[in-house]
Parts: structure tokens; sequence; C-alpha cells
């Protein structure tokens, strides 16, 4: 075999491979945009309160519920008229640390609060995203725009992380929480 046959073989063989990804790639954008709006759907729900909320009837109780609104660049959600959710986003160790903490409608406790990360360690900083660590903050009251954190053994930057991030959205949110007092 010469060295023309096999590198036009691989040639061809790469644009086929590349064709087919890229379609395949173009096919499941809308599946992926679908499954990320309803994760989005799913925690604002959950940092509400509102138990029983899946990937199937996560768009029915979000519009049943929820109604999206923003002041400036501020985006939140009320839901029921009673709560008000709250997207936040910081920093934990190995990278960003993203939520959504749901404030009554004083604005002075929390409902409920929702975390996730993109690449905290396993077993340590991992640990936000478990009801464990998460049903903490329900009921707490909020002192100075910020809300005590119980820290994870092991996970002090990522704990930190998280206490940072609700104190630095809330008080973000100042403004907003007093024009609706």
């Amino acid at each position: 075999m010469s060295d023309r046959y096999i590198f036009r073989y691989i040639i061809i063989l790469v644009l086929i491979v590349s064709l087919l990804l890229s379609g395949a790639a173009l096919l499941l954008k809308p599946y992926q945009d679908m499954n990320k709006k309803n994760a989005q759907r799913i925690n604002i729900l959950k940092a509400a309160g509102i138990i029983g909320v899946d990937k199937h009837n996560a768009e029915q109780l979000f519009n049943q519920h929820c109604t999206a609104t923003h002041d400036g660049e501020l985006p939140y959600y009320i839901i029921d008229d009673k709560v008000t959710v709250i997207p936040m986003q910081g920093n934990g160790l190995w990278g960003p640390i993203w939520g959504y903490i749901g404030l009554s409608e004083d604005y002075q406790t929390v409902v409920g609060a929702v975390f996730d990360h993109k690449s905290e360690t396993p077993g340590l900083g991992a640990e936000i995203t478990t009801e464990g660590f998460q049903s903490q903050f329900s009921g707490r009251e909020m002192k100075d725009y910020s809300v005590e954190v119980d820290a994870i053994a092991g996970a002090t930057r990522t704990s930190d992380g998280v206490k940072d991030m609700i104190k630095n959205t809330l008080e973000a949110y100042k403004p907003v929480f007093e024009r609706h007092e």
C-alpha cells in the first residue's frame, strides 16, 4: 500500500466522522437546552420549598407557580406571590459554584437553598449539592444580608465560597428588597 492511499483514507475517515459528530451535535442541541432549562426550573422550585419536582413535571409546576422578573440586570423569580428566589454565583476551591436561594415575603428568612458546582472535590466540597447541606438553610434568619453556613469538614474554602456567594448576592439585591418592602 502506498502512503498516498493511507493518507487519503485517513482524510476521508476524519471528514466523515466530523460530519457525523457535527450533525449529532446539531440534532441534540434542542434536547440539551431543554434539559438545562428543566434543571434550572427544578432548582428554582426546590429553593422555594416546592417538593415533588422532577424532570417530568418541572415545566408545568414552574409555569403554575412562578413569575420570572428582573430589576435592572438582577433577575429573580416570584413563587406563588410569597417566595422570592434569587440566582447566585460564586467561587469554590477548584472552580465556580452557583445556586438559588429562596427568601420569605419579608426577605428576612431563608425558605430554601440549592447549590451546584463544576469541579469541587467529591466527598468534600461537592457536598454542597447534597440535601443534608442544603437543608441547613431552611428557616434561617438573615443578619445584615448574610446567612450562617455550617462548614463542611475538610472543605473550608468551598464552605467559605458558599457563605461569600450568599452574602455578595444578597447585598447586590439589597436595593430590590428595599423597593419591595
